[in-house]
């Protein structure tokens, strides 16, 4: 298994397509900071609602709260670069015909896809740790024209590195939904297609809020999809460093599922999905594409 995350690795790590996603990715993060610091170093003192926003603005762009802005901005974009990023893992193999070559050489499929599954993982970790080191890059270049001192407490890395694993946990479903798709279209295009449908699909269920009201089992639906689960994760990281965007957004934390059941459910749907993947995966005849 070791051997095959090593040429996984090795073959991400020379498609452009990687490097391109990891560029593009780290360069919105760079405008999110530093559009939020032009804002608060051009825009006079506000009152009220704004003025709340501009203070976890303020927070969000200095330590430890530039860590949560970071591990969100993984979390919100981040997401759609994980669903192009695994598909082109697993469906160029297919474009390519080197999917064959290689289970014509080495036949034991599961560990295949699973080494494969792996290494995307392990890619998307990377690709966090390093927007968490560019964001902490700007914050220590921003707090001096904010007036601010850098101040980083040991709870805060401790912090970190659980919120680091939060934030990757709460990508693995879209990543093994996505497999799931490319290995059934057996196109890189296919499973682009049907992962970012359902991300932006899923922005629908936030309608479902509106059916909370009603209680009972409308409440059970929404509190058992995927997004809603996520929000519950990705606010966790949040309040880990200080950020409360309860503040300044119409947030019901009482309608948010508890930190257990996300966890639980995010597991659920991941073991359902990667189930689904490796069953078609071992059973499916090698073809091309389509």
């Amino acid at each position: 298994m070791i051997n095959l995350i090593r040429a996984e690795w090795l073959k991400l790590s020379r498609r452009p397509l990687t490097w391109i996603l990891l560029s593009i990715f780290l360069a919105l993060l760079v405008l999110q900071v530093l559009v939020q610091f032009a804002l608060l170093a051009g825009m006079p003192v506000q009152s009220g609602v704004v003025s709340a926003q501009f203070e976890e603005w303020r927070r969000g762009i200095l330590f430890p709260g530039i860590f949560a802005t970071a591990l969100s901005h993984a979390n919100g974009l981040g997401g759609f670069f994980a669903v192009i990023f695994a598909a082109g893992a697993i469906g160029s193999e297919y474009s390519w015909g080197t999917i064959r070559t290689h289970l014509a050489r080495d036949p034991a499929r599961d560990q295949y896809l699973l080494a494969k599954l792996a290494t995307i993982m392990i890619a998307l970790a990377v690709a966090i740790v390093l927007a968490v080191a560019l964001a902490s890059l700007l914050g220590l270049i921003l707090a001096l024209p904010l007036g601010a001192g850098v101040s980083v407490a040991p709870g805060d890395l401790v912090n970190l590195i659980v919120s680091v694993v939060r934030a990757l946990y709460v990508l693995l479903p879209y990543v093994l939904l996505t497999a799931y798709a490319t290995l059934l279209t057996r196109s890189l295009l296919g499973g682009v297609a049907i992962g970012l449908f359902y991300i932006v699909a899923e922005a629908g269920f936030g309608a479902l809020a509106l059916l909370q009201v009603l209680g009972g089992v409308w409440v059970l639906i929404y509190n058992l999809t995927i997004g809603q689960n996520i929000n519950t994760l990705t606010l966790m990281n949040r309040h880990a460093f200080g950020l409360r965007p309860e503040t300044t957004a119409p947030l019901d934390l009482s309608q948010l599922p508890s930190p257990l059941q996300a966890t639980l459910v995010i597991g659920v749907y991941s073991a359902l999905f990667l189930f689904l993947s490796l069953h078609l995966f071992r059973t499916r005849d090698i073809t091309g594409p389509g």
